[in-house]
């Protein structure tokens, strides 16, 4: 059996895990795989150097909505006087009322791009639009997923494919006509089209570049009954299950007037939360939806830009992470695509209301980047989060020289990474020992831009 012949790359210095470290290359097989790390002199002769540059585990972004990323802009603005919709259910509604296929895949070439300029290897999709413009299927139930799958492989990412349902506008209330492309309407529709997307990627995927995970667009958008079927449908298949929890406090309000519970306690009693668990936003959080997230070791994906854009409050991290909870990052509104701006946001919306500084540890850089990373990483099932032997080698490099770094030794390296980097200083992203970026660019960046600069001017014309 012929072994695959390793690539191998020699940064100035290379994360760990635990701190940078000089004078050590690193390498991969065929296969994308990190086999080894190495000092000896040979070794670091025949590897790729990477000369000024540092090298760093892909970050691993735990919730995006692609769709989101054509609102960019288009609803800041204060809303009218107790308006029937927000300004920004507004610009969703307008939206995904009229995108086509092909307005997916660029909306989804153009977020996905931005992601890898900014160190994203990973991303979960919250994928919920499903039907064509009037609500009709498409001949292909999953026609639109296809669509984010091909952009997530053209552009060389890895995804979970969060496929979401949706079922009613809110508690006790129907559908509404703004949202027919989301609604899939039964439990048992949602597990069958759920079965083909998954034959789908099993089929046209490798199985560490897509993958499916499943979700209730919210609880507020499914009954009961449908979500422990989700819950169901997502143990008997191995699946990742995410909810979006407690994104606003009067969510709690509904949902206990509903069910009699608030809900987080509706989930445990469901018998939903644990490891392969991850709450979405979880921001009005109670002591003891805080203790039970935490007993259950379950994740929580924080998107303190969105949440500070859409003015929504903060997930209460520092309680999570002391109860035992894993804490990851999520893009979600994609008003700004960045996960180290999220994860230095984690510390300062802290450090604002305590009026101190190093809340979550000691050391604050590297739990905050073990959000972008490892935890990201477990969310989603993913294979990365680490540069580790037997990982794939999905690793981005920056700068040293950047003005946003420069003069940073390997010892304080991490936190002015953390607390300071410039996107501009990131210049290579590689994924499965595959080059993606390089000074950078994306090789696609040019036609991605162009595409997408048309597709918003046909949506929003000269709105």
């Amino acid at each position: 059996m012929t072994v695959p012949q390793e690539t191998g790359w020699l940064p100035d210095c290379v994360y760990t895990g635990e701190k940078f470290e000089t004078g050590l290359a690193f390498f991969a097989n065929g296969l994308g795989r990190i086999t080894r790390f190495s000092r000896e002199a040979p070794d670091l002769a025949a590897a790729k150097r990477l000369a000024g540059q540092a090298a760093l585990p892909g970050l691993n972004n735990g919730h995006s909505q692609v769709l989101h990323r054509l609102l960019r802009g288009r609803a800041e603005r204060r809303a009218r006087t107790q308006p029937a919709i927000s300004p920004w259910q507004e610009a969703e509604y307008n939206a995904a009322g009229r995108v086509t296929d092909e307005d997916v895949y660029d909306a989804a070439r153009m977020a996905f791009m931005e992601m890898m300029l900014s160190g994203i290897t990973c991303v979960g999709e919250f994928h919920y639009l499903h039907r064509q413009p009037d609500g009709a299927p498409w001949p292909e139930p999953n026609h639109l997923g296809h669509e984010i799958l091909r952009a997530a492989r053209d552009l060389g990412i890895r995804i979970a494919l969060i496929r979401a349902a949706f079922a009613r506008s809110g508690f006790r209330q129907p559908a509404n006509s703004h949202e027919a492309r989301w609604v899939t309407a039964t439990a048992d529709q949602f597990a069958s089209e759920t079965d083909q997307l998954r034959d789908f990627v099993a089929k046209n995927h490798p199985a560490d570049a897509a993958w499916l995970g499943v979700a209730p667009h919210s609880l507020r958008a499914v009954p009961l009954d449908y979500l422990k079927s989700i819950a169901d449908y997502a143990r008997v298949h191995r699946l990742r299950l995410f909810v979006p929890v407690s994104e606003r406090a009067e969510d709690n309000e509904a949902c206990t007037a509903e069910y009699g519970r608030r809900p987080v306690a509706l989930l445990a009693e469901s018998g939903m939360l644990g490891k392969r668990f991850t709450a979405v936003h979880a921001i009005h959080l109670s002591e003891a939806e805080i203790r039970l997230i935490g007993a259950a070791r379950a994740t929580v994906c924080a998107c303190p830009t969105t949440a500070r854009n859409l003015g929504l409050g903060e997930t209460p991290v520092d309680q999570l992470l002391a109860e035992g909870a894993a804490v990851s990052l999520g893009t979600g509104s994609q008003v700004q695509i960045d996960l180290l701006e999220d994860s230095r946001l984690l510390e300062y919306q802290l450090r604002t209301r305590r009026q101190e500084r190093s809340v979550l540890a000691p050391e604050v850089a590297a739990p905050l980047f073990h959000a972008a990373t490892v935890a990201g990483a477990r969310s989603l099932g993913a294979p990365g989060g680490a540069l580790e032997v037997g990982r794939p080698a999905d690793f981005f490099t920056v700068n040293l020289f950047d003005p946003s770094i420069a003069g940073a030794e390997p010892n304080a390296l991490l936190a002015n990474l953390v607390f300071s980097l410039e996107r501009r200083a990131i210049r290579e992203v590689w994924v499965g020992a595959r080059q993606i970026l390089a000074n950078g660019r994306h090789p696609l960046q040019g036609e991605i831009v162009g595409r997408f600069v048309e597709l918003q001017r046909r949506l929003w014309g000269a709105q």
